[in-house]
């Protein structure tokens, strides 16, 4: 599914022909969790197309990923791990890496026409 609106994370508004994927507090753009994966891939902060801090959250943060709820995880022994995550500092957003793959998932197949 792909959604319309202000992204989460740049905020500006979607263009035609641009898609977004959706989360419980809005959608992120294409831009937007290109740009995150990058961030949670090498941990330099990076500008969003709309202007706007991406930064990778230090594991100790307790800030929860806005699609998934999430902070860390549990490992198979039970051992607790935090989750690599991206914030946006002026919009007060907060996605993990996984998260941010499934996003860049669902805008690559509606892109192609292979879902809605």
């Amino acid at each position: 599914m792909v959604t319309t609106g202000r992204c989460r994370f740049c905020g500006r508004d979607e263009s035609p022909g641009q898609h977004r994927a959706p989360g419980p507090k809005g959608p992120i753009c294409a831009d937007c969790a290109e740009t995150g994966l990058a961030v949670v891939r090498d941990g330099e902060a990076r500008s969003s197309a709309g202007g706007t801090t991406l930064l990778r959250l230090s594991p100790d943060a307790e800030a929860a990923c806005d699609h998934c709820g999430r902070w860390e995880r549990l490992t198979f022994l039970g051992f607790r791990r935090p989750l690599v995550r991206m914030r946006c500092e002026e919009l007060e957003s907060v996605i993990c890496a996984a998260c941010l793959d499934t996003a860049g998932d669902v805008i690559n197949k509606a892109s192609r026409g292979q879902g809605s």
